[in-house]
């Protein structure tokens, strides 16, 4: 190295004694000296100590901005869907990239985060986390399960660009639009119209109606249970005509009793259905009564009644019109105590509801007055109280003041009256016998990844949409794991029953697949070791920008001997 460097400082001095005797003006005596700093350094590139402690790990998300404001001396790797250059060492996993550079005693981490496979390699080590910005759809709060024929209300957040987001039914139809909020967030509803598996999907869109993510909504329907109500109204009225029509429609056991005068009654096929005797309560999951019929009870169908609610019997008092003193006084010592108002007033529902247009309601011209045991059951969208219920032994006891829900029917909108009403009675009728837990399930997953299901039996498997089975190992505390190839909905075998999983596509929802690695790499950091010394070795500096260099002030030292 010494005689490589001493050759050139001779030849400098040489060069630079011809070029003297041209005068001390000649560049030639200042451009030889420069080339020969330049050759030397091509041929022996000088060292700069190195982090070699530091490695720099792009992670899928990481932006162009943040791989510019990497220092260029850097180490840096690159994890599966990381979009980087073509020099940036691209590795499998993080313990791949550990393996390859030992020394590496804290990590930076840049983009959306460590997936689940690699948390496990980074612990023990210090972590710093640079997020890079949310994008998509990245927050989501929906229903697993749903009875059929509910409503569905579906609220969630989006990052910018996105200015809409459009909910989508399992046939592809689009059923609402919504337009996000100023802090991303967005308010979906529908209507669970089929028993089984279905898969909704939400589309997120920018300004220019460009999809900029879109995320499976994967939904269990289950068909409700056929239950045996009792309705005794004082006279008929729209609202109680097309409650029934809706209840028949949904398989529900109906018996109806409507007076029409002293003598004479409106009953349905069997009127000793709708008797309030002990025995049929017994049998009977929810009474509806109104004030009129209640002011016609007899002492004996009164303390049959409220001996079926301490039973568990559930009880609707529906409120038609204003509340005759003796009802009212029968009412307050139930727990609801009423305020007359003067003219039924004017409510509307749309934030229950979710309504696509403004629609007007009714309500009784009473007020239900807030107190601690009463639960709101229905708000209007002024926030005053439409229904509520409380407790009373095993079972419960309600208030209902809305008068014209039908108006749902009328305006089209009979999913949302059903869904409205199948809520009301899911909440207040006779409780049903608890299920048996099934296993506990992820609620994400995405192919590639590993999933972990628990609460299984010792033979338990896991069939694919396309009919594969694979068969799971359970450990002793009744956990597996698998690693699905294919999206879709799967089914979970174990101790004789089918559990259905849904399995979203790689490229499905990655808002929350970032959000998902983004936290828990934000955790992992968190409780991760202080930062490290940096651990610092010589590297060579690339040779080229000093080949590059002296190669443009030999081409001038020519020019120059040209013009000479």
């Amino acid at each position: 190295m010494n005689l490589v460097l001493a050759l050139i400082a001779i030849a400098t001095l040489t060069g630079a004694w011809r070029a003297r005797r041209a005068g001390w003006r000649d560049p030639r005596l200042w451009l030889q000296p420069v080339a020969a700093v330049l050759l030397a350094a091509t041929l022996l590139p000088p060292s700069l100590p190195v982090d070699v402690g530091t490695l720099s790990v792009l992670t899928p998300g990481a932006t162009a901005e943040q791989q510019r404001a990497l220092p260029w001396r850097a180490r840096r790797v690159a994890l599966p869907g990381a979009v980087t250059a073509a020099s940036v060492e691209p590795v499998p996993d993080l313990a791949t990239a550990l393996r390859r550079h030992p020394e590496s005693r804290q990590l930076r981490l840049l983009g959306n985060g460590l997936p689940p496979r690699d948390l496990d390699a980074a612990s023990g080590l210090a972590l710093r986390f640079e997020p890079a910005p949310e994008a998509g759809i990245v927050a989501i709060e929906a229903p697993a399960r749903a009875r059929l024929g509910t409503q569905l209300v579906i609220r969630g957040r989006a990052a910018a660009p996105a200015v809409r987001v459009a909910l989508h039914d399992p046939s592809g139809a689009q059923v609402e639009v919504a337009s996000v909020d100023g802090d991303g967030g967005f308010r979906l509803s529908a209507i669970a119209r089929a028993a089984g598996s279905a898969r909704f999907e939400l589309r997120a869109y920018d300004a220019a109606d460009a999809l900029l993510d879109h995320a499976a909504l994967p939904l269990l329907i289950e068909p409700g249970e056929r239950l045996s109500l009792r309705y005794r109204a004082g006279t008929p009225d729209a609202d109680a005509k097309y409650w029934r029509r809706w209840a028949q429609d949904a398989g529900l056991d109906v018996a109806y009793r409507a007076g029409l005068s002293e003598a004479m009654a409106l009953s349905s096929d069997d009127p000793a259905a709708a008797a309030l005797a002990p025995e049929a309560l017994a049998a009977s999951d929810l009474v509806v009564i109104d004030e009129r019929a209640w002011e016609a009870l007899s002492a004996d169908e009164t303390s049959a009644l409220l001996t079926a609610v301490d039973g568990g019997l559930g009880l609707l008092l529906k409120l038609t019109g204003p509340l005759p003193p003796a009802v009212a006084a029968d009412w307050a010592a139930l727990g609801f105590a009423t305020t007359p108002l003067e003219a039924p007033p004017a409510v509307t529902l749309d934030q229950r509801l979710a309504m696509r247009e403004r629609a007007g309601f009714t309500a009784a011209p009473a007020a239900i007055r807030a107190a601690p045991a009463l639960t709101p059951l229905l708000r209007a969208d002024d926030g005053s109280l439409l229904a509520a219920w409380t407790a009373r032994g095993a079972g419960r006891i309600a208030l209902w003041t809305l008068l014209d829900s039908y108006r749902l029917v009328l305006a089209g909108e009979a999913g949302r009256h059903g869904s409205l009403w199948g809520e009301v009675i899911a909440r207040i009728s006779r409780p049903l016998p608890p299920s048996g837990q099934g296993p506990q399930l992820p609620r994400d997953s995405w192919i590639g990844e590993r999933l972990v299901a628990c609460g299984l039996g010792a033979a338990a498997g896991l069939q694919a949409p396309d009919g594969t089975v694979q068969t799971l190992l359970v450990d002793a505390a009744g956990c597996a794991a698998a690693w699905p190839g294919v999206a879709g909905w799967h089914q979970l075998q174990s101790g004789g029953a089918s559990h259905a999983l849904y399995v979203r596509a790689a490229d499905d929802a990655a808002g929350l697949r970032a959000l998902r690695d983004r936290e828990a790499t934000r955790r992992l950091a968190a409780v991760a070791a202080a930062g490290t010394v940096p651990v610092e070795r010589p590297q060579r500096l690339p040779r080229w920008p000093f080949w590059l260099g002296w190669l443009g002030v030999v081409s001038l030292l020519w020019w120059r001997e040209r013009q000479a």
